[in-house]
């Protein structure tokens, strides 16, 4: 039998922006919640929210707070996810 899930387009934006962020954590490395929240055009507390999220979900994020901390991926995470379509 089949399962149906639907999703309200909040989740879908909410999903979308998750994948945005590990790519862009994966291509930039270690930057800040604010370059991030700018990058995709969202508040740095959204950005937090969305890192906690992550973590929790199991993806390998590391932070640092202070002058010179960050946000990054642990080096020997790397996703096959390429953020293109497939007519892309």
């Amino acid at each position: 039998s089949l399962i149906f899930v639907f999703l309200k387009k909040e989740d879908c934006l909410r999903a979308d922006r998750l994948i945005s962020l590990i790519l862009a954590l994966q291509d930039r490395g270690k930057t800040t919640a604010s370059q991030l929240a700018e990058a995709l055009d969202v508040s740095r507390r959204t950005i937090l929210r969305d890192i906690d999220a992550l973590s929790l979900s199991g993806v390998p994020i590391l932070a640092e707070g202070g002058p010179g901390g960050g946000i990054w991926l642990d080096p020997a995470y790397r996703t096959s996810l390429t953020g293109m379509k497939e007519a892309e």
